[in-house]
């Protein structure tokens, strides 16, 4: 009668003893700090996936990109309005984030082509001011993009 008595506090005893080392794993494990995870890529991906599917129209006509030190974002947008300004049209600076800024230009659509390639190739600005033909304007964005 003592051995099985005997026998079953063992039991218990092992029982006890697994129970308490579960639950202080469980507690340790738990007490680690997991790191976030990184959601830039799907903000992105979603921002992306959400403009394909509504399919909002661009606002300008045409579109260019071009990559600028921060340091001359100033004289970068003053570039952009005196050039429209010799294509017969004007310039206005949108807003300015992490990334880099907007410029959005008016000027007539028969020098489009021409106003771009101006805004590429700063060696390529028309001599004179040009006169448009007709009172229609064409909208060119500009998104200037700061190097990283």
């Amino acid at each position: 009668m003592l051995g099985s008595r005997r026998n079953i506090l063992i039991v218990w005893t092992v029982f006890f003893a697994g129970l308490i080392a579960g639950i202080l794993l469980v507690i340790v494990l738990q007490t680690k700090p997991q790191p976030a995870p990184d959601t830039s890529r799907l903000k992105d991906l979603l921002h992306i996936t959400a403009q394909k599917t509504i399919g909002l129209p661009p606002i300008a006509d045409a579109e260019v990109e071009l990559t600028i030190e921060r340091g001359k974002l100033d004289k970068e947008i003053a570039r952009i309005k005196t050039l429209a300004e010799k294509f017969g049209g004007t310039a206005v600076q949108g807003g300015t984030d992490d990334t880099g800024t907007d410029v959005l230009a008016e000027i007539s659509p028969q020098f489009t082509a021409q106003f771009m390639e101006a805004l590429r190739h700063p060696e390529k600005q028309p001599a004179a001011q040009v006169k448009p033909e007709n009172n229609q304007t064409a909208l060119v964005q500009v998104r200037l993009k700061f190097q990283s």
